[in-house]
């Protein structure tokens, strides 16, 4: 589906071998996709695509094992952030799954129950926010043809200013139509343990903090998740340590985006003399977490980036058992 000039966060990518990524960021290095793997060929899967079946996989870590073992070329060295991660080889790419192509044609002809809600979701989010249908996309396995009736509704809207003219019709929507919610019941339980279960912390700590967020809810009791994407920027970072951090919140107007991002003031750490200024992450979970001027806790890793104005320490949030908690949902528990 469509020819690929450039990759941005919410694509997918088939390899040569069948299996299928999820493009992470908008910054690639050359010869190189940044992506996580979502979808592996599985005589047992539950899914299926082409007379193949797939299962889908999730876990960061464990598909970054199983990279390791069976396909190491699947994962690189990345200079410009210091690290090794999963990433596709331009070489082994087989396809290109472009989210606004897809919607499109979903919107032209919606052919099942999830597509319906889908259509429904994107023209409401569409009139009730002014954007164009030109500016949304959808991701996951809708995406790529491997969705069954009780899939995800994925949505990606691209640009800044779009991105909040949705977020905040999103929010008077959520107040206004019965039929887009929050999260709820088994499904709310599930979600949060998925989310927060490896951080060793009370998921009691987390619970309304997702309840409250509206990128994330139900859909005529579908789950939904939109993205608001703009552009990463371009800085060169090395990770330095892991640590967990107190601070205070100083800018969280970029807090809804992917990647999402908070201005902070730290406070104290258990490390030396690195000061934190920034909180970064490409996982959704991270957004609506925390508010400006909130007393902050948060584990991740400390990097130091050179940016266009100078250098600086950010904590990356996303690896297992990374957090971000605002410290009054602490201390009050």
């Amino acid at each position: 589906m469509g020819h690929w000039t450039s990759f941005i966060e919410g694509d997918y990518i088939q390899t040569s071998d069948g299996m299928f990524f999820a493009v992470k960021g908008s910054s690639h290095p050359e010869g190189l996709v940044v992506g996580i793997l979502r979808y592996l060929p599985d005589p047992h899967g539950d899914r299926a695509l082409d007379g193949v079946k797939y299962k889908r996989v999730y876990d960061i870590g464990s598909t970054t094992d199983y990279l390791r073992k069976k396909h190491p070329e699947y994962i690189n060295y990345l200079h410009r952030l210091g690290t090794k991660l999963q990433s596709i080889p331009v070489s082994k790419i087989a396809q290109y799954y472009e989210p606004r192509e897809r919607l499109h044609g979903i919107l032209a002809n919606p052919e099942s129950k999830v597509e319906r809600v889908l259509a429904d979701f994107v023209n409401v989010l569409s009139e009730a926010s002014g954007v164009s249908i030109d500016r949304f996309g959808v991701s996951g396995s809708l995406l790529i043809g491997l969705q069954t009736e009780s899939s995800d509704i994925d949505i990606n809207v691209y640009g800044q200013d779009e991105a909040r003219g949705v977020y905040n019709a999103l929010v008077e929507i959520r107040e206004t139509l019965d039929w887009v919610k929050p999260l709820e019941g088994e499904l709310f339980d599930t979600v949060l343990r998925s989310r927060w279960d490896d951080t060793d912390l009370s998921l009691d700590l987390f619970s309304k903090i997702e309840s409250s967020k509206v990128l994330h809810g139900l859909v005529h009791d579908k789950e939904y998740f939109v993205r608001l994407l703009i552009t990463d920027d371009d800085s060169v970072s090395k990770p330095i340590q892991r640590a967990t951090i107190k601070a205070r919140v100083i800018d969280a107007s970029r807090s809804i985006f992917n990647p999402c991002t908070y201005g902070v003031t730290q406070v104290s750490s258990n490390t030396d003399d690195l000061k934190v200024s920034e909180l970064k992450s490409y996982r959704g979970k991270f957004t609506e977490q925390a508010h400006e001027g909130e007393m902050v806790e948060a584990r991740g890793t400390i990097e130091k980036v050179h940016g266009e104005d100078g250098v600086y320490y950010r904590l990356t949030l996303g690896d297992r058992g990374d957090y971000l908690l605002p410290l009054d949902t602490k201390d009050n528990y």
